[in-house]
């Protein structure tokens, strides 16, 4: 029986937690390219109105009206992509870290067994550390994971089963505070759509940065299993 070991070697852990504190880092260097987006739509506004083509036969009010329209309709996009912004941010986030996580495994892996291609999934990953006696759930940095997992899969799908644990754990991330009892998602359908589907915050952003750096620093330096415990759990599922 051959032993298997993961080596959570620390200068690795260490670039690990950097490329995700890249994505903090890359998102505020972007987000003020959004600036004062109702000044921006206010500036938009009186624009269109100073410069209509008017006549004798203008109505200056039809004028105004039109033009406040058009600034609210821009006022809307850039709110909704300063949103969305910030949701495909988290998304990347979770995508970094788990790729991370993927990444670690097969590559410890390959120094016992005998790995042709990439095709390891999350929860194969996470099979293997607890294999090794590394479980994610004892972990203080977990349930932070869980959540920002269960709301990239919101994000991508949108209403779902993943929606639906997300609400009993941030009943916040659905609720407006000037619109009482009204789900943001059953109202607006999908996350994308506008700024109002998912009340999402930049301080839950960099919660989620923190949980998976936090994640790395709880790692054991070394766990252990063994080759026949990984082909028998592997064998299992096939």
């Amino acid at each position: 029986m051959k032993d298997t070991q993961l080596y959570f070697w620390k200068p690795l852990m260490d670039r690990y937690k950097k490329e995700l504190s890249m994505v903090a880092e890359y998102y505020n260097r972007t987000i003020p390219s959004f600036g004062d987006i109702e000044k921006e739509a206010n500036d938009y506004a009186d624009t269109i109105y100073n410069s209509f083509p008017a006549d004798e036969n203008t109505d200056p009010a039809t004028v105004a009206d039109f033009a406040n329209d058009e600034g609210i309709q821009l006022y809307e996009l850039l709110d909704t992509m300063k949103k969305n912004h910030l949701l495909m941010s988290i998304s990347l986030l979770c995508q970094i870290w788990e790729q991370q996580l993927i990444k670690f495994t097969l590559k410890e892996l390959r120094h016992f067994l005998h790995i042709q291609n990439n095709s390891l999934s999350f929860g194969d990953a996470k099979k293997i550390f607890e294999l090794h006696c590394v479980k994610f759930e004892d972990t203080k940095s977990w349930e932070k994971i869980k959540e920002i997992r269960l709301l990239v899969n919101t994000i991508k799908h949108g209403d779902g089963e993943s929606a639906r644990r997300l609400r009993k754990i941030r009943p916040d991330y659905f609720e407006l505070d000037f619109i009482k009892g009204t789900d943001t998602l059953e109202l607006a359908g999908a996350v994308l759509l506008d700024s109002f589907s998912l009340m999402v915050e930049e301080q839950d952003f960099r919660s989620y940065v923190e949980a998976t750096e936090t994640f790395w620093d709880e790692m054991p330096e070394r766990a252990y299993s063994n080759v026949d415990a990984i082909i028998s759990a592997f064998s299992k599922k096939k």
